[in-house]
C-alpha cells in the first residue's frame, strides 16, 4: 500500500487572498466554532455533527432537526422566498453536511481556511498514485455537475477519501462555490478556478528552483 505523502511534500501555487462571499462569511464562524468544540471532545458538538450527517444526500430543508445549523445560518438577504429554497440555502446544507462527514473520526481540523476544493482534491490525487486516475475522473464529474444531486453523487466519494487521507479544505469557500455553480452566470468561473487549483498542485520535487541567478 502506498504511504500517503505528508503535507510538506506537496507543493501548491501561492494562494490569492481568501475572499469569501456573503454566504461564506456567514458560515465560516459557526463551522470554526463547531470544529473547535468537536476537537475539544464536546459531546454537544459530536451530537451536532451526527445530526448534520443525517442530512447528507437529502434535500435542503427536508430535515427539521438541522435547520438551525444549515438554512438558519444563511443571511436573510440570501434566503429563499415563500416556499422556494434559495441557491445559498442549498449550498449551506450541502457544505455543512459534507463537513460533518469529512470531520467524522478525524482528530485534526478538516475545515482549513484557504484550501479550495480543487486544491484539496489535487493533493488527494498525489498521495496515492494508484488512485490518481479515479480521483481525476470523479473530480471532473463533480466540476461539471449542473445540480446539487449530481454534485453530491461525485463529491461524497472524494470527501470520504479526503477524510481517510486527513486532508482538509475550506468549507466556507466551498459553500460560496456551490452557490455559484448553481448560478449559470458564475458556474464556469468556479470550474476554471477549481481546475487551476487541481492541476497546479504537484510534488514539491517538481517545483522550479527559486535560485535562478
Amino acid at each position: 500500500m502506498t504511504t500517503p505523502a505528508p503535507e510538506a511534500e506537496l507543493a501548491t501555487p501561492a494562494q490569492s487572498p481568501r475572499r469569501l462571499g456573503s454566504l461564506g462569511v456567514a458560515l465560516d464562524k459557526p463551522i470554526k466554532a463547531l470544529q473547535a468544540a468537536y476537537l475539544r471532545e464536546s459531546s454537544s458538538a459530536r451530537a451536532d455533527l451526527a445530526r448534520l450527517r443525517r442530512g447528507i444526500g437529502k434535500p435542503a430543508g427536508s430535515v427539521p432537526e438541522i435547520w438551525e445549523l444549515t438554512i438558519g445560518a444563511v443571511p436573510s438577504k440570501l434566503a429563499g422566498k415563500d416556499d422556494g429554497l434559495s441557491r445559498a440555502e442549498q449550498a449551506a446544507h450541502t457544505a455543512l453536511t459534507l463537513y460533518a462527514m469529512h470531520q467524522q473520526s478525524v482528530s485534526i481540523p478538516m475545515h482549513v481556511a484557504g484550501v479550495s476544493f480543487g486544491r484539496a482534491v489535487g493533493r488527494l490525487r498525489l498521495v496515492d498514485q494508484r488512485s490518481e486516475q479515479a480521483v481525476t475522473r470523479r473530480f471532473m464529474a463533480a466540476a461539471t455537475a449542473v445540480s446539487i444531486a449530481e454534485l453530491l453523487t461525485h463529491v461524497r466519494g472524494l470527501i470520504t477519501q479526503l477524510g481517510s487521507a486527513e486532508l482538509g479544505m475550506d468549507y466556507a469557500a466551498f459553500a460560496d462555490d456551490v452557490s455559484k455553480l448553481l448560478t449559470p452566470a458564475t458556474a464556469q468561473a468556479v470550474r476554471l478556478r477549481w481546475g487551476r487549483d487541481f492541476y497546479r498542485t504537484r510534488p514539491v520535487n517538481t517545483e522550479p528552483s527559486d535560485d535562478s541567478e
